[in-house]
């Protein structure tokens, strides 16, 4: 019946958030290919929409999409949301120009910089409420990079991989200028999250863990990965 095939249908809200995601990308990027490749081992077919991360967090939560990807964990969100098995990893950091003298070695030491962030994104617990700190909204990862080449501040909180992709595509005459500061902020496992609201969501996770479980076990996520240049 037509109910049936409705039924094999999830709808995932995501973001630009190249490498790992884009709607420009060949697969929209090798989270999404992931993710889709899991979801047909089980007979679904993924329907994917980007927008803001602001909004895409704000309507999975109001239910209007099967799930939201990809996600950090964070104990708020867990209270709202069933998170599926982790399928990827990001290595958070922060950037700045290499004219900028500038170390850490907790973040009490950043208390006199501008830090650029973006908008809805969870960072780390600490820094997330780090009230001492002087944090400085952006929409995107992109505008963000824009603001740290400007000088208009002089940290930000970014994945390194995106880091790289963004700087590359789109400031690639601001290579040799930007840096990223070790040690790393934090290692993310990424999830898919599901609205606990919405009835179908504990299927919709297990079914994504199984196929998950598939395409690893078969080498298919070592295809991609390597498709992607990443491996």
């Amino acid at each position: 019946s037509q109910d049936a095939l409705a039924q094999k249908t999830v709808t995932l809200a995501t973001l630009d958030w190249q490498p790992y995601v884009g709607s420009d990308m060949p697969g929209y990027g090798f989270n999404a290919e992931i993710v889709t490749e899991a979801y047909k081992r089980m007979g679904y077919t993924v329907k994917i929409e980007f927008l803001s991360w602001d909004d895409a967090v704000n309507k999975t939560q109001q239910g209007e999409f099967d799930g939201l990807f990809p996600e950090y964990y964070s104990k708020e969100r867990a209270e709202e949301f069933l998170y599926s098995d982790f399928f990827s990893n990001s290595l958070l950091v922060f950037y700045k120009r290499k004219d900028a003298k500038i170390s850490y070695a907790s973040l009490k030491d950043l208390i006199s910089y501008r830090i650029g962030v973006v908008k809805g994104y969870i960072n780390t617990e600490e820094f997330d409420s780090a009230d001492y700190l002087n944090k400085v909204e952006f929409n995107s990862d992109l505008e963000s990079l824009n603001n740290l080449v400007e000088g208009k501040v002089d940290l930000i909180v970014i994945d390194k991989l995106v880091a790289q992709y963004l700087i590359q595509k789109y400031l690639p005459s601001s290579a040799n200028t930007l840096e990223s500061l070790d040690p790393p902020l934090i290692i993310h496992p990424l999830f898919i999250v599901y609205p606990k609201k919405l009835s179908g969501s504990a299927q919709k996770y297990q079914d994504f863990n199984r196929g998950f479980d598939i395409i690893t076990k078969d080498g298919t996520v070592k295809e991609i990965m390597k498709r992607s240049g990443l491996q």
